[in-house]
This record gives C-alpha cells, structure tokens and sequence, in this order.
C-alpha cells in the first residue's frame, strides 16, 4: 500500500519554532516528529510514501532522504503553499498515484496497528476515527451508522451544525484509505476547484461517501495525537513511544 502525506503547511500555530522549519523537523523527546512518523509508516506495512512538501521543504527534505535510504519514496515540491490551500497539495499528491492510496496529513501520530488496519480494510473508503474522543475538544466529527460512513460535521470552524438525528460515530483523525476508483474521483473533483478560500476536501470527501462502500477504524483506547500547537507539542513528546509501540 501507498501512502500520501502532506507536508506543506507553515504550522503559524507553532511560532516562532516554525518561523524558518517545517513541524515534522521538530522534536518529541530526543527524536524529530518525522522521525517516529517514518517507523510508523514502516511499522505498518507502507511501502511507498509520497510526501507533499512547501514550508521548510529543503531540512524536510534532507531528513527524508537521510531517513528513507532504503525505502521507495517520492518528493513534490508545493511553491504555492502560502497562497493556495490544503485542497491544492492534496490534489498535488492524490494525483501523482495511481491505485489505492493512504491520504494522511503530516501533523499525526497515529499507532501502526490503526494504520495497517486502515490501509488493509477492504472498503472503498475507510476512515479513521476515535470515538472515545472527548466531545468538547473535537474537531470534526464522523456521521454515520455502524455500517457507514456519511458526513464530516466540522465543530471546530462552526461551519457546520448537526441536528438531533445526527450519529456521531467519533472524532475524525485526518487519515483516509481509498480505493482507486476512489481516489480518482476525489482528484477529479479536486480538480475543479479555485484553490483559494475555505478548502473543500472534506465536502469532497462527503460527496465520494455517498459514491462508494465506506466504513471506519476505530483507535478507541489507543493513543494518537494532532500536532497544531505548542501544548500539542508537549504532550506528543510524552506520547510518541506509547503511540508508536501501540
């Protein structure tokens, strides 16, 4: 299985630490964060990783080399990162591949044992999702029922309310598994895009639900962390063994 992670952003949540690097070149503990999400990609039974880089591409860039020697990989170069939004990098990576891809944003941490799950359940689309998450921090909620996968509701923009009918099935940890058939379908729909303003990979995502058989991985009782901030810094340098031995 192939994997796609974006590697594009300025993180400008974590200034001045990332004024010049990209977060991934930060450390949790004594290693990098790119660091421990190489031995989780290997952990898991990747083979070959395509990584979108913009922000700090040229130390990113380097670390990857030095740390994928023996590994199959490809680097794109994203000149545009400031001015385009996430839906160009994802487009970008999504339509380097072909056959099934893993899309996976590059500030995770996520147990291999999740990944390997993800990237070998065979549905169209499978995602990730934790739903023992606390309701009051999540970012995006899964919406669905136990056989399906159906809406993204995004609590953390408030650009999207639910209504008392509404499943939550958990929190949305930002990794995807899709078929081919699939993957194009999202790239195809990417493709029409403006790439400015709000993005529109999540609604592209919904639409490609209502397209395919879908169905999720739950990391219930399992360690994972988004990196956005300088907390989120700290307690990932706690976490990143426990996620990676999980």
């Amino acid at each position: 299985m192939q994997l796609v992670c974006l590697m594009a952003g300025s993180s400008s949540r974590l200034l001045p630490l990332t004024e010049t690097r990209h977060k991934a070149c930060l450390n949790l503990g004594d290693r990098t964060m790119l660091a421990h999400q190489l031995d989780i990609f290997t952990q898991s039974g990747i083979s070959k990783t395509t990584f979108v880089l913009g922000h700090g591409a040229v130390e990113l860039a380097s670390a990857l080399f030095d740390g994928l020697k023996h590994s199959l990989f490809t680097l794109i170069h994203n000149p545009h990162f400031s001015t385009c939004n996430l839906d160009w990098s994802a487009w970008l990576g999504l339509s380097s591949v072909s056959g099934p891809v893993v899309y996976y944003e590059g500030d995770l941490l996520v147990p291999p044992s999740l990944l390997k799950e993800l990237h070998t359940h065979p549905a169209d689309i499978c995602i990730a999702l934790d739903s023992a998450c606390d309701h009051d921090s999540r970012d995006t909620l899964v919406l669905g029922s136990e056989n399906k996968v159906e809406r993204l509701l995004f609590v953390e923009h408030g650009i999207a309310n639910s209504s008392p009918e509404d499943q939550a099935l958990g929190e949305f940890i930002c990794s995807v598994k899709f078929s081919d058939q699939a993957r194009r379908f999202v790239v195809d729909a990417l493709a029409s895009q403006p790439f400015k303003g709000p993005m529109q990979l999540y609604r592209i995502f919904e639409k490609a639900f209502s397209c395919f058989s879908t169905a999720f991985v739950d990391a219930r009782g399992r360690p994972w962390y988004e990196v956005d901030n300088h907390q989120d810094l700290d307690r990932a340098s706690i976490l990143a063994k426990e996620i990676l031995a999980s």
